[in-house]
């Protein structure tokens, strides 16, 4: 995000994208650990404090979690009422407490004009724009998932791909076909954001918890392996392979909200719009080794099956006769491997295949 041009071509600073994600951070995790890391951030430069104070204008916060940080810092912040103005110490509007600033305090000031009345700079409305996106109000945003910027990385795969990737904290992540994942580890946490796809989370062990948002319900591992799958519909699955995870609602106002541990291959299935999670007792499909390309079933339709197959292929595969898709299929299959898995096809269901511009074509013999 950094370089990008802001309102009045203001581009945006280091200082800045940290100044967010420290309003993410201390409003979400308000530990003393974190209030000392942030305390050596701020008073590391002005440019620090003002870019924190930028930030803090217009920071969807509630009283008390902006009340924790200005006694923290032992002065108050300014902060805009609703109507996007300007609130000063004493007025009505003004979410401002009055706090004794310690003298040793870096003093926090938005940058720009203020003592003769004129608005703010353009500058600083749109650092504490881009706070309020990151807070509160559009969480989808990668934003959320910088807690620091030169940490946040996204991985993806294209069509037909497999590939694993060494994460900065060790873990393992392996990507299905047509996959995206974002990934933020900071100090005291380890986030993954799965936009789409499948992907294996092999997590190391580690004292920060390892939290995977996946649609509407988060994720949390300390150790072991899972798999994470969203469908363009946002229905997800999940498998846990090794270890431990549980899973619950993200973003929930219920505190009484507990989390439903996950047991090692049984997979659980949640809707996109509504997280009611529940657990499949007899899967018809053993996908443990999809990052070799291998999925087993139990029972599956031929159609179904060859559309499996052609989320990797090159070139697709066709069923010449609808009648053909109604078929039961079971084994063992290498999808990846397009070519081997068509004659493989044709072999059991006694096919004949035909090479075309178009795709690999299957009928009756």
């Amino acid at each position: 995000m950094s370089g990008e041009e802001w309102p009045a071509g203001k581009a945006s600073s280091s200082s800045d994208l940290e100044a967010a994600a420290w309003c993410f951070r201390l409003k979400e995790t308000p530990t003393e650990a974190l209030f000392a890391e942030f305390r050596s951030w701020i008073d590391a430069s002005k440019t620090n404090a003002e870019a924190f104070a930028n930030a803090m204008l217009v920071a969807p916060m509630k009283p008390a979690e902006r009340d924790r940080i200005e006694q923290f810092l032992g002065q108050p912040l300014p902060a805009l009422d609703r109507s996007g103005s300007k609130a000063r110490t004493g007025s009505p509007a003004a979410t401002i407490h009055t706090f004794p600033a310690k003298n040793d305090a870096t003093p926090l000031k938005p940058a720009g004009p203020s003592r003769k009345g004129r608005r703010w700079a353009a500058g600083a409305i749109a650092a504490a724009a881009m706070v309020a996106l990151t807070v509160g109000l559009l969480p989808n945003l990668p934003l959320p998932w910088l807690m620091s910027q030169a940490r946040a990385e996204t991985y993806a795969t294209g069509h037909g791909d497999i590939r694993r990737f060494t994460l900065e904290d060790g873990s393992l992540v392996t990507l299905d076909t047509d996959s995206r994942v974002e990934v933020a580890i900071d100090r005291s946490k380890r986030h993954a954001l799965l936009r789409q796809g499948r992907a294996r989370f092999v997590v190391a062990a580690d004292p920060r918890p390892f939290t995977i948002q996946a649609g509407n319900g988060d994720v949390v591992a300390a150790e072991g392996a899972i798999d994470v799958e969203v469908a363009g519909n946002a229905h997800v699955e999940l498998r846990l392979r090794s270890g431990s995870a549980s899973v619950k609602a993200r973003d929930t106002n219920d505190k009484q909200s507990e989390s439903m541990p996950l047991t090692i291959d049984h997979p659980v299935l949640y809707a996109g719009g509504d997280f009611a999670p529940r657990v499949v007792t007899a899967p018809t499909a053993d996908t443990r080794d999809w990052p070799s390309g291998w999925v087993e079933y139990r029972t599956i339709p031929l159609g179904e099956l060859i559309r499996e197959a052609n989320r990797y292929a090159k070139t697709p595969i066709i069923l010449d006769d609808p009648k053909l898709a109604g078929l039961a299929a079971s084994g063992r299959f290498q999808l990846t491997e397009t070519d081997r898995f068509a004659s493989r096809i044709a072999e059991l269901f006694q096919l004949r295949i035909s090479r075309r511009a178009d795709g690999i074509h299957l009928r009756p013999q």
